[in-house]
């Protein structure tokens, strides 16, 4: 686990502030424009100004971020809806408590032409996927894909993909479709939730029970997200320099194409009782949560 801290920078003038509320936020990928509100937040100084001194860890395959909030090592985490409930159910104690993602960022990868639907996808089809994770299991429910499809493991990138062009992938619109069409690649992507798979994503997670500070932070949160969206280059420009792979030319396609996942149908930020209950049903219904599991309690609007 690598982590950085980002230092917002004064006026020689101004006096360094000591009591700013500590706050380190665990991401659960590497930095990427999914996280650049969170980077603009630091750089502009946007969570300085409402009390906070916000250290940003990185993440990675695998990465903890509800555990290391658990632990204590975190005091605010990013996750998504579905694997929040599931952690939930495992026993950590965290809130959803505001969501960059109205809409899911993540999907299926095809090349062009190809299928336009996930109906369309051939029954002799291979899908390189997370196998065993909750959007493998409800894909292949949802579609009748079971014993039909073949699901083969997702290592990670675009290497597979461009080496077989037959080949359907597992994608997130804030990664490897900019990546792939960088390689030359004519991609379509499948978004998650035309398929019925909609999870809040990029998930601002705080311990349970929240801090008095929580509506500051989360304020503080949507001020530096509005100012991403409005001027994403100072945050990008941060985010090439911890993940070098993300060039300048894919940075700007990937904050274009993620724009429209951010603010849904929506808006910016906003959580609904009816999203995070179908959800909690999906979840139920895969048998991924026990029967009569809700998402009561597991989320607060501000």
């Amino acid at each position: 686990m690598l982590m950085w801290l980002l230092a917002c920078t004064s006026a020689p003038e101004t006096p360094i502030k000591t009591d700013l509320q500590q706050v380190t936020l665990a991401l659960n990928w590497l930095p990427e424009p999914e996280f650049g509100g969170f980077y603009e937040g630091v750089l502009g100084g946007h969570y300085e100004q409402a009390g906070f001194q916000v250290e940003i860890m990185a993440g990675g395959p695998g990465a903890p971020s509800l555990e290391l909030l658990q632990s204590g090592k975190a005091q605010a985490a990013i996750s998504a809806g579905d694997d929040l409930l599931l952690k939930r159910a495992k026993g950590i104690q965290a809130i959803g408590v505001w969501p960059a993602f109205q809409d899911a960022p993540n999907g299926l990868m095809v090349r062009e032409p190809g299928p336009t639907t996930f109906s369309e996808i051939p029954q002799s089809s291979q899908v390189a996927i997370e196998l065993g994770s909750p959007f493998q299991s409800f894909l292949w429910e949802q579609q009748g894909w079971e014993g039909k499809v073949k699901a083969v493991p997702y290592t990670g990138g675009v290497g597979q993909f461009l080496a077989d062009p037959t080949l359907i992938q597992q994608a997130y619109i804030t990664s490897e479709v900019c990546v792939a069409q960088s390689k030359g690649a004519s991609v379509r992507f499948l978004k998650a939730s035309d398929a019925g798979w909609n999870p809040y994503g990029t998930l601002l997670a705080l311990p349970e029970p929240l801090p008095e500070w929580a509506p500051a932070f989360v304020e503080a949160t949507e001020k530096s997200w509005q100012a991403y969206q409005a001027d994403p280059g100072r945050a990008n420009a941060e985010i090439n320099r911890l993940n070098p792979a993300l060039t300048p030319e894919i940075l700007a396609c990937v904050t274009k194409a993620q724009a429209p996942y951010l603010v849904g149908s929506d808006g910016l930020g906003e959580m609904t009782a009816k999203r995070w209950s179908e959800m909690a049903e999906t979840l139920v219904s895969l048998e991924l949560l026990s029967p009569g599991s809700t998402s009561d309690g597991a989320w607060q609007a501000f």
